[in-house]
């Protein structure tokens, strides 16, 4: 059994101005974004073997608050994971190597939400409204090895989404 989660960065700063689509950091509602991801997998305990995500700047920072809660160094930044088809995107997780149960891919859409359509076993509810920024999906699959992932072999069990408005991470509880 693989294990596997999507994250779609958090809300970035818009088009435009002096800076490249690749550079665009989090406005500052994406990192209230990213740091309820963070509380989020903190909360549930989830860890992983292997992370890829794009080197573009927003994925980037959507990742940095992950990093002491997700329980691995092994940590793959890379261009070639910028702005992909969902086909580009489960060629790259085909080479994870098979010791690595549970991964997590942070990159773009459409390819992050086209993935996720392909790879679920049932059409997700929550599609039809989109993947919004900072949506964090996780699928299951009955494989022993990344090279044999394929479409429509994926069992979605874990969906976290915020409200359309909020950007701040929860209080603890007894807070």
């Amino acid at each position: 059994m693989k294990t596997l989660y999507i994250l779609r960065h958090a809300h970035s700063e818009p088009r435009g101005g002096a800076l490249s689509d690749f550079d665009r950091p989090l406005d500052e509602r994406g990192r209230g974004e990213a740091e309820a991801v963070a509380y989020y997998l903190q909360q549930s305990g989830m860890r992983f073997d292997f992370v890829m995500c794009s080197a573009a700047l927003r994925t980037r920072e959507t990742l940095e608050p992950l990093l002491p809660i997700i329980g691995t160094t092994a940590i793959e930044l890379s261009e070639n994971f910028y702005n992909i088809s969902e086909d580009k995107i489960l060629s790259y997780l085909r080479l994870v190597p098979e010791e690595m149960n549970k991964v997590l891919y942070i990159g773009h859409n459409p390819g992050v939400a086209f993935a996720i359509l392909k790879l679920a076993i049932a059409f997700p509810d929550f599609l039809k409204d989109a993947v919004k920024p900072a949506t964090l999906v996780g699928l299951q699959f009955p494989i022993h090895q990344w090279e044999d992932l394929d479409w429509r072999e994926g069992q979605i069990w874990d969906v976290f989404q915020l409200p359309a408005a909020a950007t701040k991470v929860p209080a603890p509880e007894g807070s």
